[in-house]
């Protein structure tokens, strides 16, 4: 291990026994961590603001209860250091939220004492997370980018008018300004939002201007949910792709600006080598989940963000050979890592919480296609709660949420019928 390699551990850090690794918010993401790592071994600690979180009954995990990264960043701030001081090995924290993210950035001096942390500096962290300087990094590094424009008020639209097409994308220009407080419902509960004229645009822009008057347009990469790629990596402290894996989105919920409910891994190196130098570009390093659309006009993958964190579906790296959870661990913790292998193709994970629901709407509504659904979820899987070596997650999720939501909905429409109108057919 180098000296620059060094300082960046932890400055408490006897190194006598390998460090425990710490996740933050046990949702899909997190409980796909513990297990990763919790398969190989490796002591996992859970971080749980939330009961309803299915990962708290996972076997891989110590799940103990804390304060909410958003909700309370200094009470899990003193949390965290309280913890330190129970780990003379230190600890590895896995961020699963942007929230998360940002408060790690914010209290990253005070933490270094006792942890290392899976993600960029502050530099490439900001740059991920605004999607205008991730369109301008994207520019710079020669990867293809829809157009965009920065919009700060109404005058802006008023003054690019005649640049604009239909339709277009607007977005946040950072994914947590419209979901703190109230400000998810003030926007419909939607991560971007199409539109399809300027009207539209002015119309929609005067509703979230009331959340937050900066935004990004975007022009609209044409094609369905199945022209989204993912390219999965691990950059190491020196922005070096150590490994990788692609995959393809085949059903996301909402369609259209949803998050990918059956995705499975596929082989596009190409798609690695345009993150990578994307990545590169702006010093990152960490895990990073970097989308893109294919553009079957323009013959060529548009970039459309840059997660810089494990995501939902990251779990698909164990089922293909390149599981990036253990490496990013080893080397944060500066371990050796092992030779990755070739991806396997062909693999799938599927949230099946989300899944299970579409399946119900589909029926009961008769909308959307049972048999493609169907088809679409078979061959080899994994699966975003359930696992056959410890049921007792998504058991715990039947218990606390899917049956008392489906109850929920059957009593609401069960309450909206009987309030209907009976209509008059004159009998007495």
């Amino acid at each position: 291990m180098t000296k620059q390699e060094e300082e960046l551990l932890p400055r408490t850090w006897e190194r006598t026994s390998p460090p425990a690794a710490i996740v933050v918010n046990m949702f899909y993401t997190g409980l796909g961590i513990a297990r990763s790592l919790g398969e190989q071994g490796i002591r996992v600690i859970g971080l749980s603001a939330h009961r309803e979180a299915y990962g708290n009954f996972t076997r891989y995990a110590e799940v103990r209860s804390c304060p909410d990264s958003r909700e309370q960043p200094e009470a899990l701030l003193e949390y965290l250091l309280q913890l330190g001081e129970e780990l003379p090995e230190g600890g590895v924290i896995f961020p699963t939220r942007d929230h998360d993210l940002r408060f790690l950035s914010r209290f990253r001096e005070q933490l270094r004492q006792s942890y290392a942390l899976v993600m960029p500096d502050r530099n490439a962290l900001e740059t991920s997370l605004n999607k205008w300087e991730t369109y301008r990094a994207a520019q710079s590094a020669g990867v293809p980018v829809p157009k965009c424009w920065s919009i700060t008020g109404k005058e802006d639209l008023l003054r690019v008018e005649r640049e604009l097409r239909f339709p277009s994308v607007l977005k946040p220009v950072s994914a947590h300004h419209w979901r703190e407080g109230a400000n998810w419902k003030l926007v419909g509960s939607r991560k971007a939002i199409a539109v399809r004229s300027f009207e539209e645009l002015l119309g929609e822009y005067e509703k979230i201007a009331t959340v937050e008057s900066r935004a990004l347009l975007q022009e609209m990469v044409p094609g369905g949910d199945d022209a989204l790629f993912i390219a999965a990596c691990y950059l190491d402290r020196q922005s070096t792709l150590i490994a990788g894996f692609t995959a393809q989105k085949l059903v996301q919920v909402p369609a259209g600006f949803g998050t990918g409910c059956i995705v499975q891994t596929v082989d596009r190196p190409e798609l690695l080598q345009s993150a990578a130098k994307l990545l590169r570009t702006i010093g990152f390093s960490g895990i990073a989940e970097v989308e893109f659309k294919w553009d079957e006009d323009a013959r060529n993958y548009k970039l459309i963000e840059i997660n810089p964190r494990p995501w939902d579906q990251h779990r698909l790296g164990q089922a293909c050979g390149v599981d990036l959870i253990p490496i990013a661990y080893r080397d944060s913790a500066g371990l050796a890592v092992a030779p990755v292998a070739k991806q396997k193709t062909g693999q799938k994970w599927i949230a099946e919480d989300v899944y299970w629901l579409l399946l119900i709407r589909t029926l009961w509504k008769r909308e959307g296609n049972l048999r493609s659904l169907r088809r679409l979820s078979r061959g080899p899987r994994v699966y975003a709660i359930w696992s056959v070596k410890y049921p007792l997650p998504l058991l715990g999720y039947l218990v606390t949420q899917f049956v008392p939501g489906l109850a929920i909905t059957f009593f609401r429409h069960v309450r909206s019928l009987l309030r209907r109108p009976v209509a008059d057919h004159g009998y007495v």
